[in-house]
């Protein structure tokens, strides 16, 4: 589906508040000046502007303009969830491992989760939908399913873990989360021994399921797994350029604008 006008010119402008062209702090170019050098409407401008205000990519500074926010201070996962969205945008290595460090705690921590509120409810029936995401990845191993199909599931699996461990926060960070965790996870199986890897994840799930287990050993155990599987991906993400940058621009307008500095610097 094509995005919108508005789309468009957000996505560029989050791009460029990514990327430092548009620093934290900066004022932005009056909104006639910036709608005619992006060669848009300034009905369109505002929109796009009013959905970054809600990201507090941007914020309206009253007698000084409009303000970019600072990522690191001001933005959520919401503006994270956009980022993932933009295809011109190459992320680089220092969000993607940051991002594989996260998720190597987060997904011990929903298992733990999940464990307990399984065990405060009196060992209820497992939920039937890991069991089929297993039974459907070594289905596509054994048909040469496309790695980045399995990977795919691999994610929804995980989805899984996050709804059962009833947390809402963990489940939201979950979702805008995926676009990220779905990348990583299509790098991470182009350098693993899938079917290994599936193997284990069969193995602990038997585990749970039958009850052998202590959780703290479990969840250290698992860890450790993860820690490990991970490290190809980690070395990999090491070696690429750990800076984003913006390929070509978002703004498909035939102009391929990718930066405002020419205009930001004559402000």
């Amino acid at each position: 589906m094509s995005k919108t006008l508005p789309d468009q010119i957000a996505d560029l402008l989050i791009s460029l508040i990514f990327t430092g062209d548009l620093q934290a702090g900066e004022k932005l170019p009056p909104e006639r000046q910036l709608a005619e050098f992006l060669d848009v409407d300034r009905t369109s401008l505002r929109m796009a502007l009013r959905t970054l205000g809600r990201m507090n990519a941007v914020r309206s500074v009253q007698g000084s303009g409009i303000r970019v926010g600072d990522v690191r201070r001001d933005m959520g996962l919401d503006f994270l969830d956009n980022l993932y969205r933009i295809p011109e945008l190459e992320l680089g290595g220092e969000l993607l491992l940051a991002g594989l460090e996260l998720f190597n705690r987060a997904i011990p921590t929903a298992i733990r989760l999940a464990l307990e509120k399984r065990e405060r409810s009196g060992g209820a029936p497992e939920d039937a939908t890991i069991p089929a995401l297993v039974q459907r990845m070594y289905q596509g191993l054994n048909d040469g399913m496309a790695m980045a199909d399995l990977a795919d599931l691999e994610v929804s699996m995980i989805d899984t873990i996050m709804t059962a461990t009833g947390n809402l926060v963990l489940q939201a960070s979950s979702t805008s989360s995926r676009r990220i965790r779905s990348l990583l996870t299509k790098k991470l199986f182009e350098q693993i021994d899938v079917r290994a890897h599936m193997d284990h994840q069969v193995q602990m799930l038997m585990r749970t399921q039958q009850g052998d287990y202590q959780l703290d050993e479990l969840i250290q155990q698992y860890q450790q797994y993860i820690d490990t599987l991970t490290q190809p991906l980690r070395a990999h993400l090491n070696n690429i350029p750990e800076q984003p940058r913006l390929l070509r621009s978002p703004l498909h307008n035939g102009r391929n604008i990718i930066s405002l500095r020419s205009l930001t610097d004559s402000a």
